[in-house]
């Protein structure tokens, strides 16, 4: 379970670049005044209340605050991870629709670490999701000398997502789902007996301070998400997480070097786009991992993992005549079934073009369909 120190990992993240909190900083320059004036609170006000959240959210001092320090001290942090956004929350979005929850949840990972992936805390919690070894255990992620699923973005936000379905069935609150995310049930369960009520604004003050300040920073999260741009932010892209990304499934044991040579794609950025691999190698593994890469190298990489594992597509072609060979992008919260639905297929089919071993699929995955010569595939 989640424990009340996750945020200070990213508080202290965000303090080596962003600038010390002063009233008297630099507000007076004409830049820092676009993005936070007085004049401004009221519409910054009416915007939030637009903010379509699933728990009742209150436009408060530490809501506002926080949101300044968004724009004002911290905007640059702010806006790298805008720009990681558009890596990780079609991966957030895609588990969060198959397990039925509401996509605003894909905002906790900018209050646990800012989105960055290799965040550690002092406790020992680590990833995206910021999971300490016991619980990340609990949920079916791996951590030995080769391989910390606590970093692979996939494993560890289905994780993560796991464990908030399995949360809200018990509290049946957002709010109260996010605070024991953060403190555990245990203190969030003493908190609602001392209260006398599960309302979460009176439960509130029997939290620890932390968990009292963590709503609040998802509202601002939330927040910064949508309207950065009415601050005169905009997404700062490095050369890795600027381009289109693709995820390859990869079962048997393959080295960063042998990727890198095949895709054209550095072994310096594979490494940081996987940091969950220790070693400079991918472990073979029954169940498989999403390796994420650059999507210029997705094809080259492809084909080198079916020459090395002695597999050739050209009896597909054979064993349907009429059918055209095509690629289709999993889309965000596709399941199998539901690609072999679109295109009407079986999921064995989908498996057997695909090399897959288990029926399982992710956003940003390449699929090889066949298909026959009068039916087209459907872009998004």
């Amino acid at each position: 379970m989640k424990f009340p120190w996750t945020i200070v990992a990213v508080l202290a993240a965000n303090s080596l670049t962003a600038m010390p909190k002063s009233e008297t900083s630099t507000l007076d320059t004409p830049s820092e005044a676009y993005r936070w004036s007085a004049s401004i609170e009221g519409d910054v006000k009416e915007r939030f209340h637009q903010l379509n959240l699933p728990f009742r959210a209150r436009y408060d001092e530490q809501v506002r605050s926080t949101i300044k320090d968004y724009v004002t001290n911290g905007y640059r942090d702010t806006e790298a991870m805008l720009a990681r956004q558009s890596a990780f929350f079609p991966i957030f979005e895609h588990y969060l629709h198959l397990y039925g929850l509401p996509k605003e949840l894909r905002y906790l990972p900018i209050v646990e670490t800012g989105l960055q992936v290799k965040a550690y805390s002092s406790a020992g919690a680590a990833g995206l999701w910021q999971f300490i070894p016991s619980s990340a255990r609990l949920y079916g992620l791996k951590i030995n000398s080769v391989v910390d699923e606590r970093l692979d973005p996939y494993r560890s936000t289905e994780a993560a997502v796991s464990m908030l379905a399995r949360l809200h069935e018990q509290y049946r609150d957002w709010s109260l789902v996010l605070a024991a995310y953060n403190c555990g049930p245990v203190r969030v369960n003493a908190a609602i007996r001392e209260a006398g009520c599960r309302d979460y604004y009176t439960v509130a003050d029997y939290l620890p301070q932390e968990t009292q300040n963590y709503i609040p920073r998802f509202i601002a999260a939330a927040y910064i998400s949508n309207f950065y741009a009415d601050h005169g932010l905009k997404p700062r892209f490095d050369k890795v997480l600027g381009k289109p990304l693709a995820a390859l499934p990869i079962y048997e044991e393959v080295t960063m070097g042998e990727l890198a040579h095949a895709s054209g794609v550095p072994v310096a950025e594979l490494q940081l786009l996987n940091p969950a691999f220790r070693r400079s190698y991918v472990p073979r593994s029954r169940d498989g991992y999403f390796f994420l890469l650059p999507k210029q190298g997705l094809t080259a990489a492809k084909a080198f993992l079916a020459a090395r594992n002695g597999r050739s597509d050209a009896s597909h072609l054979l064993l349907y005549p009429n059918f055209h060979r095509t690629e289709y992008i999993v889309q965000s919260g596709e399941s199998i079934e539901d690609v072999a639905a679109r295109f009407k297929c079986t999921v064995s089919e989908l498996q057997s073009w695909n090399h897959l071993r288990k029926p399982e699929i992710v956003v940003n995955q390449e699929l090889t369909l066949y298909l026959p010569d009068f039916q087209l595939v459907a872009r998004p």
